[in-house]
């Protein structure tokens, strides 16, 4: 499984983008994509060991003022996968769902990459926005 994060600098800046990037490298990052318009942007990962098997769930937005509006810039994330929790090896009390009960929703994109994802019940779809925009984007494994 991997995590992602972005550095953002301004083009004035670019030379504190590479010694960000040196420092990251030093830490396990590697870089994905570095895009430039007006500011550049480096995204980046590293492999992360997965130990616990808690599911994670979408936290969704509270956003009184639609599901677009944000006066803040998104801010990077660790990669966030709903996936369920193995089944327990002891025998099951009671049958539980394969899949967390999250409602369908557009929620904070857990990539990092968009600012929300759809979230479609059961898995990330590829539905994404960003400042009130619909783009198509796969969601990564």
């Amino acid at each position: 499984m991997l995590e992602f994060t972005s550095l953002k600098v301004t083009a004035n800046n670019s030379a504190d983008l590479a010694t960000q990037l040196t420092s990251m490298s030093a830490q396990g990052w590697q870089v994905v994509s570095i895009v430039a318009t007006g500011e550049i942007v480096a995204y980046l990962s590293r492999p992360v060991s997965v130990t616990a098997t808690t599911p994670v769930q979408p936290t969704p937005v509270n956003d009184s003022a639609g599901w677009a509006a944000t006066n803040t810039p998104a801010s990077p994330t660790t990669f966030i996968s709903p996936t369920p929790a193995s089944a327990p090896t002891s025998t099951p009390v009671a049958t539980q769902s394969a899949v967390p009960n999250v409602p369908a929703d557009w929620y904070k994109d857990p990539a990092g990459r968009y600012e929300y994802r759809y979230w479609d019940g059961s898995k990330w779809t590829e539905n994404v926005s960003r400042a009130g925009v619909m783009y198509k984007d796969p969601p990564t494994k």
